[in-house]
């Protein structure tokens, strides 16, 4: 009776996972999703597939049916595999979250994923070792004698996330970061302590049901932070652009330049008057997607000002390398302009951050400079040839 109590809790809870991520798949309809939503969605995933089979587990356990003690196998064996793999990925959300670099987070993903290789090969060897579990004649599950090293690499990656958090509240205070960490803090403590109760009290399952009410929590602040995106363009908008300005320039590395480019697409007005707003809506879009191409995924941040106006912030070594940014910015718009009804063509500024810099003046630098580059190109058009 409790088997079935316990699938019944799981075929809810995977449903609302479901639910979820089937919102989460239709709301954002832009191809490049950012690195923090991508990973969100696979601890989704993950705890989803984790419900199925613990499900799997209550089901067949202690069933004589042909064939049901080598599903029980299975669906154990994946479900020792999701049970690390899906804290791993929690402490690499954080990472991003926090840190707000892709590259940054590649390198460290490679000493991050050892434990879970480690649980990984451990659990593949479960079935002929019983290290991890053991699944007795009478088909009963039973945890294996190290079934503690796969407990402690989950929590691990756990505790080194919440350890994150709190070093950036203690670095950069609560109020200015709490719409950042207070969601971070959720899915981890909510995990630990069922573990915790789970492991003291063999038979309770209530992991994954808490890990579930924690992704819902972080889902609703993500929908509620999804108002900071761009609905048309999918980029930032500049509501999120002061809120990551903020932590970008405490966070710069001193030896890189930190620097803002500003972007007006040209003639704007003329492509709404001639070919109509619904053309207007999809060139803000394609110069969306070129300064995509263009940029470094994951390191440099994107958003739109608002109307016809983008903006770029990141860092690079030197000069040169802003400026190799914006001429391969140039060169993306004039291969796309080669077989178009219409040329796209952007006005570009930039500034780099000085000590003495405020947000308002290191934007209002960029500004000045995308200005006087716009006013050119109007005496240029405007001489005689």
């Amino acid at each position: 009776m409790l088997n079935i109590l316990y699938a019944e809790v799981n075929f809810v809870g995977a449903t609302v996972l479901l639910l979820m991520l089937a919102n989460r798949k239709k709301s954002c309809c832009v191809k490049n999703l950012p690195v923090d939503q991508q990973i969100f969605n696979g601890v989704v995933f993950l705890n989803l597939l984790i419900f199925i089979f613990d499900t799997g587990m209550w089901l067949a356990d202690g069933t004589s049916f042909p064939g049901l003690k080598a599903v029980n196998y299975i669906v154990t064996t994946l479900y020792y595999l999701f049970n690390p793999l899906i804290c791993f990925l929690w402490l690499l959300y954080t990472d991003f979250k926090i840190h707000e670099s892709r590259s940054g987070l590649l390198k460290r993903t490679r000493f991050y994923a050892i434990p879970v290789a480690v649980s990984t090969i451990m659990t593949l060897a479960s079935p002929f070792t019983g290290w991890f579990f053991v699944i007795n004649e009478e088909n009963r599950y039973m945890r294996g004698p190290l079934f503690m090293v796969m407990a402690i690499i989950s929590i691990s990656y756990l505790v080194l996330a919440c350890g994150m958090s709190l070093k950036d509240i203690a670095k950069n205070g609560w109020e200015a970061n709490k719409s950042v960490n207070f969601p971070l803090l959720v899915f981890p403590a909510a995990v630990i302590v069922a573990v915790k109760i789970q492991i003291r009290f063999f038979g309770v399952s209530i992991i994954w049901v808490s890990a579930m009410l924690a992704c819902t929590s972080i889902y609703i602040n993500i929908q509620n932070t999804e108002i900071s995106t761009d609905y048309l363009t999918g980029l930032y908008n500049r509501r999120r652009l002061d809120q990551h300005l903020q932590r970008r320039i405490r966070e710069r590395h001193t030896d890189h330049l930190l620097f803002a480019i500003i972007l007006d697409l040209d003639e704007f007005k003329k492509i709404n008057d001639i070919y109509g707003h619904f053309e207007g809506d999809c060139a803000l879009v394609r110069t969306a997607e070129l300064l995509r191409r263009s940029c470094k995924k994951g390191e440099d941040f994107i958003a739109r000002l608002g109307g016809d106006e983008f903006i770029i912030v990141g860092e690079r070594s030197d000069m040169e390398e802003i400026d190799l940014l914006i001429k391969n910015i140039e060169s993306n718009i004039s291969i796309y302009n080669k077989n178009v009804e219409y040329a796209l063509s952007l006005s570009i500024g930039y500034s780099v951050f000085r000590e003495a810099d405020t947000v308002d003046s290191f934007l209002a630098a960029a500004d000045k400079e995308m200005y006087r580059c716009k006013q050119n190109s109007k005496l240029s058009e405007q001489r005689p040839i």
